[in-house]
């Protein structure tokens, strides 16, 4: 079932999402929004095992979406070059790439974190 591996990437830079979305695609289907709201939206549809989310959205993060993801069963990964922004955003520890990151790096947290998402489900 690869709908339960699906990714849902969140960030408003064209280049980033590209990088990430073909680094992640040999092994997770990827769908890119740009918005807090568009992640929102889908991810009240369901389907969504991970998101990884961009924490400075050109109009904010929606303070509805890391409730909504927790919700929904969707782990979520924060990215920003600043981990203050990272600390503001949730009251509660969650997996971070601190932005310039490689993508061995990324796909290192991907994995441990739908590892870590997976022996909680069973």
């Amino acid at each position: 079932m690869t709908e339960k591996h699906q990714i849902l990437v969140v960030e408003d830079d064209a280049l980033v999402s590209e990088v990430i979305a073909a680094a992640l695609d040999d092994s997770y289907p990827t769908t890119i929004v740009e918005t807090a709201v568009e992640a929102l939206e889908l991810l009240r549809r369901g389907g969504f095992r991970l998101m990884l989310l961009d924490c400075t959205l050109p109009g904010g993060v929606d303070v509805n979406l890391l409730p909504e993801a927790d919700r929904a069963g969707t782990a979520v990964i924060l990215m920003s070059g600043d981990p203050g922004r990272m600390a503001k955003l949730t009251d509660q520890p969650r997996p971070f790439v601190l932005k310039p990151f490689t993508l061995a790096g990324l796909l290192d947290t991907v994995e441990t974190v739908l590892a870590s998402t997976a022996s909680h489900a069973t």
